[in-house]
């Protein structure tokens, strides 16, 4: 295992920040696996489930079991981490100029797409080979203006190559899920049976740049720009470890297992555990329903995620205890409540629960600010 600690510059005079990677395996080996944790800085399950996965890892290298390239990046966000607001974690966003930790990230198609004018030949493997070297090359060139700018290049410096990327996150209340693209079926039902997730969002492009996008929609674009010269070799998503609060040693130990197996079914490792579970059921990013709370006040549930709802269905009230006035929760879809707001207080407008369901009521820029 190799450690490499790389020096973010700091806002003002006399500071700075560090991002710590951690490497398995010879560099250059496929396939080449990237995970990190904590891109949202106040979302724990993520690195806590990196950390024992860490310790497998070592086990694993120690035996001989690593055959290809693993990347760890247990805490992607030390701006996040440093950033607290009357006693509380900001974690979502920065406080200099309110940027999701999470969207924004360089659009490589369109920054490397004119140099692959005349490169790509019929090898596919030498085209990923080229086309990676271009996304490296516009990275380095990258403009860096705000330090959550030079967040996202460090990030996706070492993780732009990869085979498969791996985003971990975590939601408010919330059951396993995770956002996923149709370009690889295959790895998309491999990971819901690896790591038992309850439900994959699936969609081409959800908007905004995150950062799995970030690693999928290049590829999708420049096999639009220069058809079946393109391969698709990246595999990346966004993994919901739950809620908030599910944060103790006993499910993550789990889910570091769970993470073992998929990093075995996809040939990092050799000999590891085998998937433990059933497929997430597959349901399109473009059927899940926001529902928006219709006025401010106390927020209690008689549902929880993972219940099965129905169109206008009651799954909680909210409640004005000055003006005595209550007003329903109701499903905005049938399907699945698969996650609830954290809060038991809301402001009217404010997102209260997600129901996601087979039927298509959204285009456009699908994800939450």
């Amino acid at each position: 295992m190799r450690v490499e600690s790389v020096p973010l510059s700091g806002p003002s005079p006399g500071t700075t920040r560090t991002l710590t990677r951690y490497h398995w395996g010879r560099e250059g080996a496929r396939p080449k696996v990237y995970l990190q944790g904590g891109l949202h800085a106040d979302e724990m399950p993520g690195p806590l489930t990196l950390f024992h996965l860490m310790n497998l890892l070592d086990q694993a290298e120690a035996e001989g079991r690593v055959a290809g390239h693993v990347i760890v990046v247990p805490l992607a966000n030390p701006i996040g981490l440093s950033e607290w607001l009357l006693h509380k974690p900001v974690g979502r966003r920065d406080l200099e100029g309110a940027n999701n930790f999470n969207r924004g990230y360089p659009d490589l198609a369109a920054l490397a797409g004119d140099a692959l004018e005349g490169k790509l030949g019929p090898d596919p493997a030498a085209n990923a080979r080229i086309i990676r070297a271009a996304f490296a090359q516009a990275l380095a060139e990258a403009k860096i203006e705000t330090e959550v700018d030079e967040l996202r290049i460090r990030l996706m410096e070492v993780s732009h190559d990869a085979d498969i990327v791996l985003d971990l996150h975590c939601d408010h209340r919330a059951v396993m899920h995770f956002y996923a693209s149709t370009a690889r079926p295959d790895i998309t039902d491999l990971l819901g049976r690896c790591t038992g997730s309850t439900l994959a969002l699936i969609e081409d492009v959800s908007g905004g740049n995150a950062f799995d996008e970030a690693h999928t929609a290049p590829w999708r674009a420049l096999r639009d720009r220069y058809g079946d010269a393109v391969p698709q070799p990246c595999f990346s998503t966004t993994l919901e470890y739950r809620g908030q609060l599910d944060v103790d040693d006993t499910t993550a130990a789990q889910d570091a297992e769970g993470l073992m197996a998929f990093l075995a079914a996809v040939g990092a490792l050799t000999d590891g555990p085998a998937p433990a579970h059933g497929p997430a059921e597959e349901l399109p990013l473009a059927g899940a329903v926001e529902y928006m709370a219709p006025i401010g006040g106390i927020v209690s549930w008689v549902t929880q995620p993972g219940d099965r709802v129905t169109e206008g269905q009651v799954l909680g009230h909210v409640t004005d205890a000055a003006s005595r006035q209550r007003v329903e929760i109701t499903a905005p879809t049938t399907g699945l409540l698969f996650r609830q707001e954290l809060w038991t207080s809301c402001l009217k407008g404010q997102g209260l629960c997600h129901v996601a369901g087979k039927e298509i009521r959204r285009q456009g820029n699908l994800l939450s600010n």
